[in-house]
């Protein structure tokens, strides 16, 4: 049996953790014989990168001389309600943009925007199109060349934030700031518009050779009638009443009527598309072929309904044979925040758990959302353990938990060997050559040009004055 390796944070491993934790020190990896994955073209970060990787990822999952990977390790780290940063294959990926309290200065959230692009993004993956989502995506994509993964109308958004983006005078007023005048914004409709959930996956190139990731449209979350079912929750969301003086707000990056030094707005549009939302499915090649999915949202699936989509049970039926037909997840990166909480409690996201039997869980969407506020996580964990108990989750069907809790889990790393025995399941090959039958989504380049803007993008063309 190879040696087992899990990474978390001590607040992380409060339950039991499959394999070995390892308290992270620097230079941990070293002692590991650690194999760092090239960077692209064999280049060498900027100082800069290399300090904000070490910050994301911390000193025992990056080269300090390079600011590459590990290569056998995939690496999450939660940057703020949904967003996380993923080290997979020497690759780095932003799963949603948003960052809860961004501020010109690290603050009770521990980034800056500037962290986020020194870190050189390869790709940015949106769960949906909200601003709680998708803030910051058009501008960190600008600035680093990452191509943007997401729903048809959420790229038509963001073409339409990359135009304002550039005539911004905000975002010109400093050479550090400004977009490159050469600068495209690249992007991949993961679904096409209106499409109906369920219907249609897409095998993305994102993680090529390294590994295989699908996508496919499911539901937002929504608020529908108590299930006779079970019995509503009991926990109340509450928010921590420390918070507010223990972490004093700072500056705002986004300005007011009056703006202040540093201050830009790199907020998204929206739209009407955006509860238009996308399940993400990423599945390593190699190894015990590690396996995780992330998702920002959950809708009533018993119900087939969601924000946008007043479906029948029959769509959600649809959802869980996509959902059924994924390899073994391993790692579940899901929402605890939903609409449907007053009503039906967190009884969504445990039947999308139903069907994936995933072996971890770690939450998201904990910071911002219709109920979750920054310092109400404790609250949550209780609701989600709660609900397990409400529809009688027998202990064996229930994942391991690896709750977080903001501040203090910002930024701490988790990170799994991809070639543990923990993860080896014999149907994973097959699923996995199943999958590889879809077809391939490709990128479609977006430029700007001041004054009436003008995007090409191959057979999609999206206008709009600034």
């Amino acid at each position: 049996m190879k040696r087992r390796l899990f990474l978390a944070s001590a607040t992380a491993v409060s339950g039991v953790a499959i394999g070995s934790t390892v308290a992270a020190a620097p230079g941990f990896a070293s002692h590991l014989g650690t194999s760092w994955a090239p960077l692209k073209g064999g280049r060498r970060l900027s100082d800069a990168g290399i300090a904000a990787r070490l910050r994301l990822f911390g000193p025992e999952n990056v080269d300090p001389r390079t600011g590459a990977f590990p290569q056998e390790r995939v690496i999450t780290s939660w940057l703020s309600n949904s967003s996380f940063a993923v080290a997979v294959g020497g690759r780095l990926v932003y799963l949603d943009t948003f960052i809860s309290r961004l501020e010109v200065e690290r603050g009770r959230t521990p980034l800056v925007i500037a962290d986020l692009i020194d870190a050189r993004p390869d790709a940015i993956l949106l769960g949906h199109g909200h601003g709680d989502h998708a803030d910051n995506a058009a501008y960190i994509a600008a600035m680093t060349g990452a191509t943007i993964y997401a729903s048809e109308e959420t790229c038509a958004v963001l073409a339409a934030d990359f135009a304002r983006l550039k005539a911004d005078p905000l975002v010109n007023a400093d050479q550090k700031t400004r977009i490159p005048a050469d600068a495209v914004l690249r992007t991949v409709p993961v679904t096409s518009a209106d499409s109906v959930p369920g219907t249609e996956m897409i095998r993305l190139d994102v993680l090529e050779p390294y590994a295989q990731v699908v996508a496919f449209r499911h539901l937002h979350s929504v608020a529908v009638p108590q299930d006779p079912q079970y019995p509503p929750p009991r926990t109340e969301i509450l928010v921590d009443p420390r918070d507010a003086a223990l972490f004093p707000s700072g500056t705002s990056l986004t300005p007011g009527s009056s703006p202040q030094p540093g201050q830009m707005n790199l907020r998204t549009g929206g739209g009407s598309g955006g509860t238009v939302s996308i399940y993400f499915h990423i599945t390593l090649r190699h190894g015990s072929n590690f396996s995780f999915g992330w998702q920002n949202t959950a809708g009533a699936l018993k119900e087939g309904i969601g924000n946008g989509w007043s479906g029948t049970p029959e769509d959600g039926e649809r959802i869980r044979g996509r959902l059924a037909s994924l390899p073994q997840t391993d790692l579940h990166l899901a929402t605890a925040s939903t609409a449907n909480y007053t009503n039906n409690g967190l009884r969504d996201l445990i039947h999308y758990q139903s069907v994936l039997h995933p072996r971890i869980f770690v939450p998201n969407h904990l910071t911002s959302g219709t109920r979750t506020r920054e310092g109400c996580s404790l609250a949550v964990y209780a609701g989600y353990l709660e609900q397990m108990d409400l529809m009688e989750v027998p202990d064996a069907d229930r994942p391991h938990v690896r709750w977080v809790i903001d501040p203090v889990d910002y930024l701490q790393p988790l990170a799994f060997d991809t070639d543990d025995d923990t993860w080896r399941d014999k149907s994973k090959k097959d699923r996995i050559k199943a999958l590889d039958r879809i077809k391939l989504g490709r990128p479609r380049a977006v430029k700007a040009f001041v004054g009436k803007q003008r995007m090409t993008a191959g057979e999609h063309t999206h206008s709009c004055e600034v």
